[in-house]
C-alpha cells in the first residue's frame, strides 16, 4: 500500500459559512500535521499523598449488586459504509433500580484520528468540559503507552448539522486516512484543489482584513456624527457653524469608506466565487474538511492504561492519569504519574508524582480519577468483591487524598473501567461493564450512606464500557467498543 508523504491529524484551514479563510499566513495545504511528542513540563514531586487507613475500620454497606456483564465476554461488530447506520441502541433491564433509561449512539468514532499507522479505534477515555467540548484519548497501539487526545467542539459539530449524524466523524476522518489507498488519493485531490484556490483565499484573507479596518472606521465616524449632532442641537453662532462644518466633513468621509467597503466586498465576494467554484467540485472533500476542523490535537504524550481522562470544573484543566501497571504499584520507590492540561491550548502544564502508602501493605496505584464543581477529587478500586472510594485533592495548591468511610460489600461488574461525578445529582458512579452503580456523595463521605442509597442502571449490551462522563444537563455520555462509538442517554441519569 502507498503511504502518503503526508499524515493527517489538525486542520491547517479554517472555514466560514461563506467559504474558508488561511488561519495564519504560513498555511499549508495539509489537513492534518501529526503532532510531536510532548515537550518537557514541570514536575510537582510530592511523596506520599494518602493518609493511612486500615480497610476493617471502614464501615461496609450491606448491599446486593445487580449483576452487569462479569465474564469480560463482548460482542465485537464493524461498520459497514454502504449501509446506513443510524447506530446502537442499549436500554435498561428490569433489574435497574431506578428510572428507566437508555444510552443511544452519538457518534461512531473512525478507525483512528490518523497520528499513526499503528490506529485501530482504540479510544480509552471520554471527558466534556463546562463550555461543549468533548474529549477523546486515542491509543497510538498497543504496548506503546504512547498516544493524543483530541477535542470536538460539539457545537461547530451542531452548526455543521451532525448533532445526529452518527457517521460523521467516522466518515470524515477514514476519508482522509493516509495509511489507505482511498485516503491517499483523497490527500492528493485536496493537494491538488488547495494548488489551484490558493491565490484566492489569500486574497481573501487580505481583502477582509482591509474591510474590517474600514467597517471600524465607519463604526467610529457614525458614533461620532451622533455626539457632535447632539452638540450642533443644543449650539447657537459661531459654534453651531463649526459643529455643521464638522458634519459636513464626517458624511464625507463616511460616504467615501461607504465606497470603499462596497469596493472591497465586490473583490471579496468575486474572489469567494472563485473558492465556491473549486469547492462546488468535489462537496463531498469539502464537507469532510469542515467536519475534521472541528478537532483539535494535544502532542503525543504518555497515556498509560489510557482510561482515565477527567476535567477539574473548578480550575477548567484536563487531568490525565498516566498508569502503565493495571495494578498496584510494585514498590515504593514508583511513583503515580498525573498530568495536568490546558484544553485551550491541549499542552500540558505540569506532572504530578506521588506515592499513596497504606499502612506497610503497599504502594496503591491509580486508575481512576473524576472531581465536583468544587475541585475535590475521588477515585475508586475494587476492594474483593465490593468497591472502596479515596477523596482529597489533586491540583495546582494540594495532592492529598484519604479513604472514604464507607465500602461496598458487592459490586455488579467485573473490570473497574472508571468512576464518573455527576454534578447535577452529586453522585460518584461506578463504571463497569453493563452496570453502573451511584451513591451520593456527602452520604459516603458522611459515612452514612445505606443499601437504599444506592442505584443501579442495568444493561444488556455485552460491550466494553470503556468510560462515563455527564454534560452539565446531567446527562451520560459513554464511550463503547467495538466498533468505538460515543453513546449518550436518552435522559438524564440518577
Amino acid at each position: 500500500m502507498k503511504k502518503p508523504l503526508k499524515a493527517i491529524v489538525a486542520v491547517a484551514l479554517a472555514f466560514t459559512a461563506a467559504g474558508f479563510v488561511a488561519t495564519s499566513g504560513s498555511a499549508k495545504a495539509d489537513i492534518i500535521d501529526v503532532p510531536g511528542a510532548v515537550k518537557s513540563i514541570p514536575q510537582v514531586n510530592l511523596g506520599n499523598v494518602l493518609t493511612n487507613y486500615d480497610s476493617d475500620d471502614l464501615k461496609t454497606i450491606d448491599n446486593t449488586s445487580p449483576v452487569g456483564n462479569m465474564d469480560r465476554k463482548y460482542n465485537q461488530g464493524t461498520i459497514d459504509p454502504s449501509m446506513d447506520n443510524q447506530g446502537d441502541t442499549f436500554a435498561t433491564t428490569a433489574a435497574t433500580t431506578t428510572t428507566a433509561n437508555s444510552f443511544k449512539t452519538q457518534w461512531f468514532l473512525p478507525d483512528g484520528f490518523n497520528v499513526t499507522d499503528y490506529q485501530h479505534g482504540n479510544f480509552q477515555s471520554v471527558a466534556l468540559d463546562n463550555s461543549g467540548n468533548v474529549y477523546f484519548v486515542e491509543s497510538n497501539g498497543s504496548d506503546t503507552n504512547l498516544g493524543v487526545i483530541i477535542k470536538f467542539d460539539t457545537n461547530k459539530l451542531k452548526q455543521l448539522g451532525l448533532e445526529n449524524d452518527p457517521m460523521a466523524l467516522w466518515t470524515a476522518f477514514n476519508y482522509f486516512n493516509p495509511y489507505t489507498d482511498e485516503g491517499a488519493q483523497h490527500n492528493e485531490q485536496y493537494e491538488n484543489y488547495y494548488e489551484s484556490m490558493k491565490s484566492s483565499f489569500k486574497s481573501v484573507k487580505s481583502l477582509n482584513n482591509k474591510l474590517d479596518e474600514v467597517k471600524s472606521n465607519i463604526n467610529g465616524l457614525a458614533n461620532a456624527k451622533r455626539t457632535t449632532k447632539a452638540k450642533y442641537q443644543k449650539a447657537n453662532g459661531t459654534s453651531k457653524a463649526r459643529l455643521a462644518k464638522a458634519l459636513k466633513t464626517n458624511a464625507k468621509k463616511a460616504a467615501a469608506d461607504q465606497k470603499k467597503a462596497a469596493s472591497l466586498q465586490k473583490e471579496v465576494d468575486s474572489n469567494q466565487a472563485d473558492i465556491n467554484k473549486i469547492k462546488a467540485k468535489n462537496p463531498e472533500l469539502f464537507k469532510n474538511i469542515e467536519i475534521a476542523n472541528t478537532a483539535q490535537l494535544s502532542p503525543q504524550v504518555d497515556i498509560g492504561h489510557g482510561q482515565t481522562l477527567t476535567f477539574n470544573p473548578q480550575n477548567k484543566h484536563l487531568y490525565l492519569v498516566e498508569d502503565n501497571t493495571l495494578t498496584d504499584l510494585r514498590n515504593r520507590d514508583e511513583n503515580n504519574t498525573v498530568m495536568e492540561m490546558d484544553p485551550n491550548t491541549m499542552e500540558p502544564i505540569r506532572q504530578y508524582n506521588f506515592k499513596m502508602y497504606q499502612g506497610t501493605k503497599g504502594n496503591l496505584q491509580l486508575h481512576t480519577l473524576v472531581f465536583d464543581n468544587n475541585g475535590n477529587a475521588y477515585w475508586g478500586r475494587k476492594n474483593g468483591m465490593g468497591y472502596m472510594f479515596f477523596y482529597g485533592r489533586l491540583d495546582e495548591n494540594s495532592v492529598k487524598f484519604a479513604a472514604v468511610p464507607e465500602k461496598l460489600k458487592t459490586r455488579g461488574g467485573s473490570p473497574n473501567q472508571g468512576v464518573a461525578f455527576n454534578n447535577v445529582n452529586n453522585r460518584i458512579y461506578i463504571v463497569s461493564d453493563d452496570v453502573l452503580t451511584s451513591i451520593p456523595i456527602s452520604k459516603l463521605e458522611s459515612g452514612t450512606a445505606t443499601p437504599e442509597d444506592i442505584n443501579y442502571s442495568v444493561f444488556q449490551s455485552k460491550r466494553e464500557w470503556e468510560c462515563l462522563a455527564f454534560d452539565q444537563q446531567g446527562y451520560g455520555h459513554l464511550l463503547a467498543l467495538w466498533p468505538a462509538e460515543l453513546m449518550k442517554t436518552t435522559e438524564p441519569l440518577n
